[in-house]
């Protein structure tokens, strides 16, 4: 299945093109990839640009996929997510005039050509851990625990779960508690309807908090939490605003600024300083991650809590606390 969308601005007056490329059914798919997009139609109409979505589920012609945009003088190709790597390297070699972003995971190799754009959200999963582990004692059973489900075993999901499970800990050797932790992964990233089954297998095994991790695998988790009157923390994009027909029960998310973070790199793109060569970080201290507000959950938490949750954004960005990733 492949869908195209494209669009320029009448009045342009650079002429730039710019292709965005992903694995996926679509762009809006209140998550990740609708984030990314966000950030590019801001550019486009800032720095009147013609701009390209385009979104395959087909695996393992990445490289083609390229071939096909570059041979249409484009000016810049945004590949998104860790499947990209070879290709984005073969390609910048093959077309050394086309500027090429990698979104989500560091290039193996530099190029001069090619910017990589990896996010430390790590930073921001392990004090929304806390959160959730206190969350869990004070407003779940009598056995609290959290869980996390997982689209794909893979880094980019691992920094997500991980540090969340460190923040749990985290909050147990503070308070001198024992909020239990469960993990599942559903081995892929398009199936809502498995998310939601294991979201409800995990509440009827006791969990009293879900956090979802990875696209509409994530959405069937975070629907299927508010289904049973559980709260629940998305990814990527605040699912309060991105994700309606959960805000009733998100308590926050672990936001990646991918919107903000893909505007900058277009921005220095159209101002000829493009940073090739070179990786940029998302973190807490640049907001290139943080954490959602808690909306509806607001009054809900401690004034205590919500001080150490800060305390702990402190210690990371100084250095005094490892999320341990």
């Amino acid at each position: 299945m492949l869908i195209i969308s494209s669009c320029e601005k009448d009045n342009s007056t650079t002429n730039l093109k710019v292709a965005m490329l992903a694995d996926g059914v679509t762009f809006d798919d209140l998550n990740f990839l609708q984030s990314c997009k966000e950030g590019l139609e801001r550019a486009k109409y800032d720095f009147n640009l013609t701009v390209e979505y385009i979104c395959d589920t087909g695996a393992n012609n990445y490289l083609q996929r390229i071939d096909q945009i570059a041979l249409q003088n484009y000016d810049l190709i945004i590949a998104i997510g860790y499947m990209w790597d070879d290709a984005v390297l073969d390609a910048s070699g093959n077309y050394p005039d086309i500027k090429f972003l990698l979104v989500d995971t560091e290039l193996s190799e530099t190029r001069s050509n090619a910017v990589s754009m990896v996010f430390d959200i790590d930073e921001a999963a392990f004090p929304i851990g806390f959160l959730s582990a206190w969350w869990a004692e004070y407003y779940g059973e009598s056995t609290p625990k959290t869980a996390c489900i997982g689209a794909l075993k893979i880094p980019q999901i691992r920094q997500f779960i991980e540090p969340f499970n460190k923040g749990v800990n985290y909050y147990n050797k503070s308070y001198l508690k024992n909020v239990d932790t469960a993990v599942v992964y559903a081995g892929g990233f398009l199936d809502e309807e498995l998310g939601a089954f294991l979201s409800d297998s995990l509440i009827n095994a006791g969990s009293d908090m879900i956090f979802g991790v990875g696209s509409e695998t994530e959405s069937g988790a975070l629907l299927q939490a508010k289904k049973n009157n559980i709260w629940c923390v998305g990814t990527d994009a605040d699912q309060y605003y991105a994700f309606p027909e959960v805000s009733d029960f998100i308590l926050t998310t672990a936001v990646k600024g991918l919107d903000n973070s893909i505007y900058n790199v277009v921005k220095s793109f159209t101002y000829n300083s493009f940073d090739g060569g070179n990786t940029y970080h998302g973190n807490l201290q640049n907001m290139g991650v943080s954490i959602a507000p808690f909306h509806n959950a607001d009054e809900l938490i401690a004034d205590s809590i919500k001080a150490e949750i800060e305390n702990i954004k402190l210690g990371i960005t100084n250095g005094n606390i490892s999320t341990e990733w």
